[in-house]
């Protein structure tokens, strides 16, 4: 029997600072939230184990060196920019530490799996924040990354075109998707990865992009796992978490 697929998923936390006015009166609120629940909660239902690190906690929690990270199959990012891996509260004292990022690239270079989810400060991200063009992280993708901003707001609704139907990421999967993705980083497929779904409506842009780097594998999804890029009719959809886990045990070599 296969023992269980082990992941470390990072990012989809936020905090937000609120500034009410009222006339000469003002008063702040402030609020915490994670949204990586849906993504999680699949694999787990799935019977995987997964430890979770919010964002905030990545600078000082996120494993340094490519043998800490070994102890995982699959290791998925949503949502935290490059500076947050680059700089610890060490980095900030003028220490040395292990370049995280590389440690990244080593460990998909010797066998692991890597996911990148969209968002405002995954790839290139909202005003460049996330900043991982030309990184190691760009260099394990099977996408290269915009220069600029890479954010295409769809408030109108996309659903991805299925490109490779044979594709093991899609095995059980129906033809037609339901619900709705409401933006998505716009994303360049090298050559040789594998365009698994594109946009139709906008250019055919790629959804979903995978190929082996070294030993290893990784898959780019163009669309958040949460909101709002992922709107609440497909996180609720039947097949979502079937998608989810078949993205997760393809990276694992436990689907092909």
């Amino acid at each position: 029997m296969d023992k269980k697929i082990r992941v470390l998923f990072a990012g989809e936390s936020m905090y937000l600072s609120i500034s009410v006015y009222k006339g000469y009166d003002h008063h702040s609120l402030g609020r915490y939230s994670e949204s990586g629940n849906y993504f999680i909660n699949a694999l787990k239902e799935d019977n995987m184990d997964v430890d979770y690190i919010p964002t905030d906690k990545v600078p000082e929690e996120f494993p340094w060196t490519p043998e800490e990270l070994k102890k995982y199959d699959v290791v998925a990012v949503s949502d935290v920019g490059s500076n947050t891996f680059l700089i610890s509260e060490r980095t900030l004292k003028g220490e040395r530490t292990p370049n995280r990022l590389i440690s990244i690239e080593k460990y998909v270079a010797d066998g692991g799996g890597f996911l990148m989810w969209g968002g405002y400060t995954s790839f290139t991200g909202i005003g460049g924040k996330g900043f991982y063009k030309n990184t190691p992280i760009e260099k394990i993708l099977p996408v290269s990354l915009m220069s600029t901003d890479d954010r295409v707001e769809t408030p109108e609704g996309i659903l991805p075109e299925i490109k490779i139907r044979n594709h093991p990421i899609l095995k059980g999967m129906p033809d037609k998707w339901k619900g709705w993705f409401l933006s998505y980083n716009r994303l360049i497929p090298k050559k040789g990865a594998d365009v698994i779904a594109d946009i139709k409506e906008y250019d055919n842009d790629p959804f979903l992009v995978a190929w082996k780097y070294q030993k290893g594998r990784t898959l780019a999804s163009s669309v958040d796992c949460a909101y709002h890029g992922a709107a609440e009719s497909f996180l609720k959809w039947d097949y979502s978490k079937k998608l989810y886990s078949n993205m997760v045990k393809w990276l694992a070599k436990r689907l092909d």
